[in-house]
């Protein structure tokens, strides 16, 4: 007995109410495909909107590091600024900690969605020139079977700087 080849439009149309398996993978394919899809496009414009926080946040802080250059520069020496920077580990806490506030005032820093962890900031210094490096982890969580499982870890790392020189 031969078989016969229906087209795919009357295959996926049947009259007779039932569905082929083919059909159900291929719907299947389908809605995973958008999940995917639609879990990237919401992990990148989060990154993005973190990143953009982050920025507004360096900025502020180059006019905290201009202040605080501005000072130290007019009243003693800047080597003394630097020695602050690098010895005084509250004051670098202080820094990291108000880039951490602005940011959480900018966006949350933990949802359903996702969370944002380990952010750290980092200065180095090269000649007059002081910059810093923002880094932080987005950790992002699918829900499946009624948990929340971590799906994706993404890294956001920027880096600023301050020229000192007046």
């Amino acid at each position: 007995m031969k078989k016969v080849y229906l087209p795919i439009k009357r295959r996926l149309a049947n009259d007779r109410g039932d569905m082929s398996i083919y059909t159900c993978f291929l719907v299947m394919g389908v809605v995973i495909l958008v999940s995917f899809l639609l879990l990237y496009a919401s992990v990148k414009i989060t990154c993005i909107n973190i990143r953009n926080g982050a920025k507004m946040e360096l900025n502020n802080l180059s006019a905290s590091i201009y202040a605080d250059t501005y000072r130290s520069q007019r009243e003693t020496n800047f080597s003394e600024y630097l020695n602050t920077l690098y010895s005084s580990s509250g004051y670098t806490t202080m820094l990291e900690e108000t880039v951490t506030d602005g940011l959480a005032n900018k966006l949350p820093l933990s949802t359903n969605d996702y969370q944002v962890r380990n952010i750290s900031l980092s200065f180095h210094v090269a000649g007059d020139r002081v910059e810093y490096v923002f880094s932080c982890d987005a950790e992002f969580y699918i829900f499946m079977f009624g948990r929340r499982y971590p799906a994706i870890t993404q890294h956001i790392e920027l880096t600023g700087y301050h020229n000192t020189k007046f």
